[in-house]
């Protein structure tokens, strides 16, 4: 039974005054099937920015949730040098996207997205040092940041370092145990690369139950449990 991994959570992003607030609390599956059938993330949206770090922030009032905050500072023209490279990585442009994202950390050296996109953009042209790089920088920026610690972990699976891929996926997990897409990408790594099925079996759980609707994923976890008891 194959298993696609699925990449970002989808940012809901809010103006509030000159800040954006980039709000994370629902889950989104992404579309966009790769050669081997994975998902592969989509590009983060969330407009780059800044001349001061960003805040990361834990929703308190019973909602599950992070809020990840960075004030604009980029001028229109890197504002749509920014807009125009997220379509381009769509549309598997990465050479183009490279490009444009470079001039954009250069104006705004401090803020993730442009980080990781690069580090996307980067992997699909085989520059696996240079992606690593940026993610590094965005890891630097907000340590365990779920989207950065999602892609480097791809990265890490692309290059069969599957122990480090499980490390960062951890990492992530830590700090941002609502970021269930990496619940469902560690349970597929465990699964398939580690044969660690307690390990595959209490992530699949975990995203599972904040997605009951995944059929996928409940089959996984009826076919797990099946291999368990069969030990």
């Amino acid at each position: 039974m194959k298993r696609m991994e699925i990449g970002m959570l989808q940012w809901l992003k809010t103006r509030i005054g000159t800040e954006w607030v980039i709000l994370a609390m629902v889950l989104s599956v992404l579309s966009g099937c790769a050669t081997d059938g994975t998902v592969e993330p989509e590009p983060v949206v969330q407009e780059p920015p800044v001349t001061q770090g960003p805040t990361v922030a834990q929703l308190a009032d019973g909602r599950k949730g992070f809020v990840i905050t960075e004030v604009p500072q980029l001028d229109d023209a890197a504002r749509r040098d920014f807009q125009s490279a997220v379509v381009m990585l769509n549309d598997g442009h990465y050479e183009q996207a490279v490009d444009l994202l470079e001039k954009v950390v250069e104006q705004s050296p401090g803020v993730t997205a442009p980080y990781i996109n690069l580090a996307i953009a980067y992997r699909h042209l085989d520059n696996l040092e240079q992606a690593e790089t940026h993610l590094k920088t965005a890891l630097d920026l907000v340590p365990g940041h779920p989207a950065a610690c999602n892609e480097y972990g791809m990265l890490y699976r692309k290059t069969g370092h599957f122990d480090e891929a499980r490390a960062m996926y951890e990492k992530a997990l830590d700090r941002f145990p609502e970021y269930y897409p990496v619940h469902r990408n560690l349970g597929i790594l465990c699964d398939l690369y580690l044969d660690d099925l307690e390990c595959a079996l209490e992530h699949y759980e975990i995203y599972g139950r904040a997605r009951p609707e995944d059929e996928k994923v409940q089959l996984w976890i009826a076919d797990l449990r099946n291999r368990l008891k069969s030990r």
